[in-house]
């Protein structure tokens, strides 16, 4: 029932916003998305795997012009579930992410802004060798960045924004996983016994210079690439860091449609985030002890999927 309602929810705005707009001068733009894959093996030499999976994605943009005002909104929706022979069913992908840039233009390609990102996940993920530990759920980890900047936009498809001071806000609403110090939070405070006497701390704040590149185009006919840069350099908490460390995240989606309503789509992300530690559990007389240890790998995302995607407004003939 709630995996239902779930995709009701992401599917909801092609239902409003695919019809033609009321009020100029919003422009409504979005892309939705539902991919199934199934293997099945039967008596197979090579060997395999009996599965089934789906995802549903849903791009929304809602973007607002008028005279020397813009307002540029994006909402990104991603879910997605797996279930291979004799295990439980695993959440693959999960996501939630609205961007949001308000700005004034000083000049024909420059402007003042104020932006705005927050990101979370729908549902609770868990341990991939313990599918009984919860390792994260919604707004743990919650991630909001404000940031009042300057634009750089010399055409409709690209643009820069630069931030002398930008404040990135880490929430870990789940006090279990704050006082392990998941996602970068101070942990609990312990003593000798392993008994807390002072919680983890729920949020984590870094403040410093932020820099977002974005570039959508359709590249060729019915091939459309969308990306987006950012990085973060705090002069807040570094207490882990390196000098050089910095936040850095690069997504990359590209969507090619083979007919009306399918197409063939990659999501490519990667990460690093230096400040944020893997919990690992280890057994001690079949009790799972979490322990942090440090992460400064380049973390990588990859989504291949072939389905029935709805794109509005529909593309000219």
């Amino acid at each position: 029932m709630k995996k239902s309602l779930l995709f009701l929810i992401m599917m909801l705005p092609v239902l409003v916003w695919s019809q033609d707009p009321v009020q100029k001068p919003w422009v409504w733009t979005g892309i939705t998305g539902l991919n199934l894959n199934q293997a099945s093996f039967s008596n197979w030499t090579a060997g395999g795997v009996n599965s089934v999976a789906f995802s549903a994605l849903g791009k929304f943009s809602a973007n607002y012009t008028k005279e020397k005002f813009t307002w540029n909104n994006n909402l990104n929706l991603l879910y997605g579930m797996v279930k291979n022979q004799d295990e439980t069913m695993k959440k693959s992908e999960d996501n939630i992410e609205l961007i949001s840039v308000a700005g004034h233009d000083l000049s024909k390609n420059w402007a003042v802004t104020g932006y705005m990102s927050f990101r979370s996940m729908f549902s609770n993920g868990y341990d991939k060798d313990n599918d009984t530990i919860r390792i994260s759920k919604f707004m743990s980890p919650g991630y909001l960045t404000l940031s009042p900047g300057f634009r750089f936009k010399p055409n409709d498809y690209f643009y820069v924004i630069i931030s002398p001071a930008t404040a990135k806000f880490t929430f870990v609403t789940d006090q279990t996983l704050a006082d392990q110090g998941s996602f970068g939070v101070t942990p609990a405070e312990k003593d000798t016994n392993g008994v807390i006497i002072k919680e983890g701390e729920n949020m984590l704040l870094y403040l410093g210079p932020f820099v977002e590149a974005y570039f959508k185009k359709e590249v060729a006919k019915g091939l459309i690439y969308e990306t987006r840069f950012k990085v973060l350099y705090t002069f807040l908490n570094r207490e882990n860091l390196e000098a050089y460390d910095a936040d850095l995240s690069w997504e990359n989606f590209v969507n090619y449609s083979i007919a009306k309503y399918f197409s063939v789509s990659l999501f490519l992300h990667f990460v690093y985030l230096p400040g944020q530690p893997t919990i690992k559990f280890d057994n001690f007389d079949g009790v799972a002890v979490p322990k942090a240890t440090p992460n400064r790998h380049i973390q990588i995302k990859e989504t291949v999927g072939i389905g029935i995607t709805y794109s509005f407004p529909a593309a000219k003939e």
